[in-house]
């Protein structure tokens, strides 16, 4: 039997220094796939800080366990496209176009289950999955949201929007008329401007009479205003600006323990529920005070699988490309593509994010 043997390459994180990374050489023989096995040949990926936020939760909600690496490694998930480049699984075919949740890596191999016209579930028993939402991997030329000439804003913002979507669904689902503002922590960033966007557009249909308000840092206070998403907009250093006599509702994607402790001083009793989504500060992280703030953590699935239940999945499909359609415009006109080759760059990229150093204003499109 001839031997076909392809180099592949990835990217480890070592898990007990996140700063860590290496790249690793592997080789695939194309003769030792097994019958239901598809090897996936990843094209472009974006990274964002949402990456980095898999990377810090990695062993706390999973994340790890959809990639597996040796013992002490991860591989960071990403979001973007692969073609299939070896098929042994029937209605999978060479050539495929497919978007979805991907590793940093060129090649990848994946089991597909459920496969249907759309696309297909990666059932792989190496991989440990959290939720489905991240197993699915959809055909482009199916895709009703894939748009050939938008490859970059799709890999980039869609998934970060899929989590702006249900937070805004879960905010106005449990919304009551005695909250007036709704305040968002790293406001400049997309999921945060996307929930934002989404939050300001349903106001008026949802009978609610509440502010939509950014806190950001002083360098993209500029960037976040012109956005137009948000009623009002302060820096972290005007928290005093903050009505502390009206009710409010926080939702915090930067993670600052010491920013939430003062933030919680200032409302006091009128805070009435603080959401962690994410951990854009990455600094942060390091040293947190002491203190105890008095929130819930949402976890995006658990929403997805709800609506979908109630929806049906056709349903929820459709709400969502609407929800999409009415934010593209805008994330179009405010942001610029950078575009990274090869394991080095991919590891500075890495890096960046890691130290907090990714501009919002752009979006970055990588591949080996």
């Amino acid at each position: 039997m001839t031997t076909h043997l392809l180099e592949t390459q990835q990217i480890w994180i070592d898990k007990s220094d996140l700063s860590q990374t290496k790249a690793v050489d592997k080789v695939v023989d194309l003769n030792t796939l097994e019958d239901g096995e598809v090897l996936l040949k990843i094209d472009t990926f974006g990274f964002s800080a949402n990456n980095v936020t898999y990377a810090l939760l990695g062993d706390k909600f999973g994340y790890w366990g959809f990639f597996p690496a040796d013992k002490g490694f991860g591989i960071v998930p990403m979001w973007g496209f692969a073609t299939v480049a070896y098929s042994n699984c029937t209605g999978v075919e060479v050539g495929e176009r497919l978007f979805g949740y991907l590793p940093m890596a060129s090649h990848w191999i994946v089991r597909p289950s459920k496969v249907s016209p759309h696309g297909f579930y990666d059932a792989h028993p190496a991989r440990k999955s959290i939720s489905p939402v991240y197993d699915n991997y959809l055909r482009c030329d199916q895709d009703p949201g894939y748009d050939a000439n938008n490859e970059a804003v799709q890999m980039n913002i869609r998934p970060l929007f899929m989590t702006s979507f249900v937070l805004d669904d879960y905010v106005g689902e449990n919304l009551d008329t005695t909250v007036k503002n709704i305040i968002l922590t790293s406001a400049s960033s997309k999921t945060a401007y996307g929930t934002a966007h989404l939050l300001h557009k349903h106001k008026a249909q949802r009978g609610d009479n509440y502010q939509v308000i950014g806190l950001t840092s002083a360098a993209n206070l500029s960037f976040t205003e012109q956005l137009g998403c948000y009623d009002k907009v302060f820096t972290y250093d005007e928290l005093e600006q903050l009505a502390a006599n009206e009710t409010s509702y926080l939702l915090d994607f930067a993670g600052n323990k010491q920013l939430l402790l003062s933030i919680q001083q200032q409302m006091t009793t009128k805070l009435a529920k603080v959401i962690f989504i994410g951990v854009t500060d990455v600094e942060a992280q390091r040293g947190k005070p002491q203190g105890a703030v008095d929130g819930e953590v949402f976890f995006a699935p658990a929403q997805v699988k709800k609506r979908s239940q109630e929806w049906g999945q056709q349903g929820f499909a459709q709400q969502y490309a609407k929800a999409w359609q009415s934010f593209i415009g805008l994330v179009e006109n405010t942001v610029e593509v950078e575009q990274y080759q090869g394991a080095g760059a991919l590891q500075n990229v890495y890096k960046q994010g890691l130290a907090g150093h990714l501009s919002n204003a752009k979006i970055n499109v990588l591949s080996f």
